[in-house]
């Protein structure tokens, strides 16, 4: 078996509730994908370098690719459709984010058991601020764990800070809402 490889251009992570994150179950539904979409072999990474994001609860899993050919790249297309199957099987939220480095553009989707999934696409650093206020964490973590440094002028001013609390306890409010239904 060739070396993995891991495509710098391309990059695509789940991101699952660390209560329920068992690689065997994730990975499953991922290999089932790249299979029907014929991509490259991959495997799942998980990336322990993710510290506060496990402190969020959160386990990260990297699609690293086996040969010289992005799986990463073939699966970007798919990535909602992976996330919701990795949700299915987990019966569990679950967070599924793509990035092209080169192109300064990323998707990222959320997924719950029986309900459509979330999207949101654009330039990386508005994905990457919808990823983290999704998981509830600082912008700063998700930039760190993608290697991407974060301007000065980028920095949250209070007024920002002001509308992603709110944001935060709109969205609780919401689950709270879904789980009593």
């Amino acid at each position: 078996m060739e070396p993995s490889i891991d495509s710098r251009e391309y990059r695509v992570v789940f991101f699952c509730p660390t209560s329920s994150a068992q690689l065997e179950h994730i990975e499953a539904p991922v290999r089932r994908v790249l299979t029907r979409i014929s991509a490259p072999p991959a495997e799942l990474a998980p990336l322990e370098a993710a510290g506060t994001l496990g402190e969020a609860g959160w386990r990260v899993y990297l699609v690293r690719s086996m040969t010289e050919r992005s799986a990463a790249h073939a699966l970007a297309a798919h990535v909602t459709e992976a996330a919701a199957a990795i949700s299915t099987e987990l019966d569990t939220e679950v967070l599924g984010l793509y990035v092209d480095v080169g192109s300064d553009s990323a998707r990222i989707c959320r997924c719950m058991p029986e309900e459509n999934p979330e999207t949101f696409s654009g330039q990386r650093r508005n994905v990457l601020d919808r990823t983290a206020e999704w998981l509830d964490i600082n912008p700063a973590h998700l930039s760190a764990l993608f290697q991407l440094a974060l301007d000065a002028d980028e920095e949250a001013d209070a007024e920002d800070r002001f509308v992603e609390t709110k944001l935060r306890e709109a969205r609780a409010f919401m689950q709270r809402y879904r789980q009593s239904r």
